[in-house]
């Protein structure tokens, strides 16, 4: 039988996994945002690099590909010091 999940019950669980440190292991993390990344990028118009850790922080940088729209799409109010 399978369990069903409403959309914000799946972003329940990003959103718990990412303020609770549900995923403990960096390396297994480091996959985690590198395969959300990877949905963000090709619904956005980007193309998503790996994760890394700077600063006890993690990060994913995106480049733009030919589908980015006009402006910046979504990613337009972030690391606002690059312009797309």
């Amino acid at each position: 039988m399978a369990k069903i999940l409403k959309d914000t019950e799946m972003l329940e669980i990003i959103t718990k996994t990412v303020k609770e440190n549900l995923i403990d292991d960096g390396g297994q993390y480091c996959n985690f945002l590198e395969e959300l990344a990877g949905v963000v990028a090709d619904h956005f118009g980007a193309e998503a690099g790996d994760a890394g850790i700077e600063d006890g922080e993690y990060y994913i940088a995106f480049h733009p590909t030919e589908c980015l729209p006009d402006g910046g799409g979504v990613f337009k109010d972030y690391d606002k010091d690059v312009e797309w």
